[in-house]
């Protein structure tokens, strides 16, 4: 079973490192998509063991999570977990929503941030419920968190996905259009730091 992390990155030369190390402890590869940084982000990923998707210039992050989504469709990767470049997320956890998808048959496993508002950082709780709101309504579906990049994919799920949007509605996309193909998603909590 072939299993891959993959992380979109724009300019996370400082952290990257880090993520794609403790990465590389539960998956068979880590992928970058370094989406035209202007910093070191994808030469310091490759010598830290990556595999490096270059995007010359910066696309957007569902740009990002396409091109991550093709190479797992063109390598048949079994699973996939997404994770953001910026450490926000704990990769010790990886574990945690890989489980579901291996053990269950669960298509995708959304890593939910946050258990209630006061976990939340001020600045975040708007966009978010405006974001929430958009793909719950979309999507008829009572996700706690529908913006969060932690997520594990099975290969029903990478091969089912098709991703139009280039920006951050990327996450909210994939929600959509995965219900609405009957695929089995269910949320795990995770750490955001």
């Amino acid at each position: 079973m072939l299993k891959i992390a993959c992380i979109p990155a724009f300019n996370e030369e400082k952290v990257i490192v880090d993520v794609i190390k403790k990465c590389m402890t539960y998956a068979d590869r880590v992928v970058v998509c370094d989406d035209g940084s202007k910093d070191n982000t994808g030469d310091v990923s490759l010598k830290a063991g990556a595999i490096v998707l270059k995007h010359e210039q910066n696309q957007g992050k569902g740009h990002a999570m396409k091109t991550l989504f093709d190479y797992a469709k063109k390598n048949e990767v079994d699973v996939m977990v997404t994770i953001d470049g910026d450490g926000q997320f704990l990769p010790e956890e990886i574990p945690n929503i890989l489980e579901p998808i291996t053990k269950d048959n669960v298509d995708i496993v959304i890593g939910y941030r946050f258990e209630d508002n006061e976990e939340m950082p001020a600045y975040r709780k708007i966009g978010n419920k405006i974001l929430d709101k958009f793909t719950n309504l979309a999507s008829e579906l009572p996700f706690r968190d529908t913006q969060g990049g932690f997520r594990s994919y099975s290969k029903k799920a990478i091969n089912s996905i098709n991703i139009t949007t280039k920006g951050f509605g990327v996450d909210s996309e994939i929600l959509v259009d995965a219900s609405k193909k009957g695929l089995n998603i269910i949320e795990r909590k995770v750490t955001v730091i």
